[in-house]
């Protein structure tokens, strides 16, 4: 049975914004590298009306910034695509954790604290990440073990903004077949772009997956051979 972990990291991503911002929070939607190699992230910033406004004003003085550009402007949080320098290279875990089966299902971030919560497929996965993230100095710190489906963690696998999405996605008909409706135009209704839509929808069924029938799926999935 997998495994969910709930851990800290001294992420060094946006780490200056956020210790000159403290009253605003950070949810990851995203974090990849794209095609020309430039590192990525979606992200929700989440306070009120003035300190978001300050935030716009603040993000191209961060050392990790190259760039940000606004995808949703919802009543009090905002969705952006940063644009990362070399110096947030350390931060990006996303590829390693997926090379080691590794789901993030959660990750938010405020002041000096970065939290995570993570299905884990084994505990030697879990280890191995722990041990890349020391290796970067990143300072791994488990907050909390469970196992797959178990009730002592009262985290959902869904943030609010993935739910509501997956709502207006299911009563417009786009998961059905043919489809009723398109992604630009489900990202027309909820006032947000492509992209960003495509990201929340994402995240938001990988974290389904994760707490549901990821641990079908590795039963069933045949051992590997050994040539004999």
């Amino acid at each position: 049975m997998s495994l969910i972990a709930e851990f800290d990291l001294a992420n060094p991503i946006l780490r200056e914004t956020r210790r000159a911002m403290p009253d605003l929070e950070f949810e990851v939607e995203d974090e990849f590298v794209s095609p020309d190699g430039t590192r990525m992230l979606a992200a929700w910033a989440m306070g009120d009306r003035d300190a978001l406004a300050r935030l716009d004003r603040r993000l191209p003085d961060d050392p990790t910034v190259t760039g940000a550009r606004l995808l949703a402007d919802l009543d009090e949080k905002r969705l952006y695509r940063v644009e990362l320098t070399t110096a947030a290279e350390p931060g990006m875990t996303y590829p390693v954790a997926v090379e080691h089966g590794i789901t993030f299902l959660e990750v938010r971030a405020s002041g000096d604290r970065v939290s995570y919560r993570a299905q884990v497929p084994n505990r030697e996965a879990l280890v191995a990440y722990r041990r890349y993230c020391e290796e970067r100095d990143l300072g791994f710190r488990l907050t909390g073990l469970f196992r797959g489906g178990s009730t002592e963690s009262t985290v959902p696998a869904l943030t609010d903004r993935q739910r509501e999405v997956l709502r207006a996605a299911y009563r417009a008909g786009y998961f059905e077949v043919p489809r009723r409706t398109t992604l630009e135009g489900l990202a027309d209704e909820l006032d947000v772009s492509d992209q960003a839509l495509s990201a929340i929808l994402r995240r938001a069924q990988a974290n389904l997956l994760a707490e549901t029938v990821a641990d079908d799926i590795d039963d069933a999935a045949p051992a590997e051979s050994d040539g004999s």
